[in-house]
């Protein structure tokens, strides 16, 4: 499995044009400062390389095969996808394929269609609640709605909700917007089952009240956005 997503790094890094024999002295890479487990490990800017996760551990592999020194750096998200729209940065990482997006930055193609085979990986997004707040949702339509639903700062799934009718709100990390719920600024929580499973499952008390609903909202394809 971890030859398979080197190898499709190499290719997509090859495809676009950052060969071993390429000018460009550093691919500078950016992504998340916020840890997203097992792929990014760390919740601060720093990066510690004794364990930064599985995707930053495939990236230096990729970096000796291709011979192109990479340089990474750690933001929040909006800002890192400005750095790639902007040319400040060459690529970021674990970018769901969102049309806007795809005006600045190549995502692996095949036939014109985007390729999920040659994604780094695959995650969903789930809806959490305050238990006993009464708020439904059964794979297509939430009920008992009253309140915008949370999301995190320019992720994908905001632009979902919106398209299926519901106000949303936007937040710069995962517990704020768990915070917002328990006081019930917002009726639903719509974030990445991975980051917010990883806060819930430390004990903190002050989330006990927080309920993950079935079934996930939707899977999206983790690609290589590359500027």
């Amino acid at each position: 499995m971890i030859k398979k997503s080197i190898a499709l790094i190499v290719a997509l890094i090859i495809l676009y044009g950052l060969s071993p024999v390429s000018a460009q002295p550093v691919l500078r890479i950016v992504y998340m400062s916020k840890e997203n487990p097992p792929r990014i490990l760390g919740d601060n800017p720093a990066i510690d390389w004794s364990k930064p996760g599985i995707t930053l551990e495939l990236l230096k592999m990729v970096e000796k095969k291709v011979g192109i020194p990479f340089q990474f750096k750690r933001m929040p998200w909006k800002r890192c996808l400005y750095m790639v729209e902007t040319g400040l940065a060459d690529a970021t990482f674990h970018a769901s394929y969102k049309p806007d997006r795809a005006q600045y930055g190549a995502y692996p193609l095949r036939g014109g269609e985007l390729d999920p085979t040659r994604a780094i990986y695959k995650n969903a997004y789930a809806i959490y609640i305050k238990r006993g707040s009464g708020v439904t949702w059964n794979g297509e339509a939430f009920s008992n709605i009253s309140r915008p639903i949370g999301t995190q700062l320019s992720y994908a799934v905001a632009d979902d909700l919106r398209r299926m009718g519901y106000a949303v709100e936007e937040e710069g990390i995962a517990a704020s917007n768990l915070d917002k719920l328990l006081t019930g600024r917002i009726s639903a929580y719509a974030g990445m089952e991975t980051i917010v499973d990883n806060i819930l499952g430390k004990g903190n008390p002050r989330y006990q009240f927080v309920e993950k609903l079935q079934p996930v909202l939707g899977e999206k394809v983790r690609a290589y956005l590359h500027f």
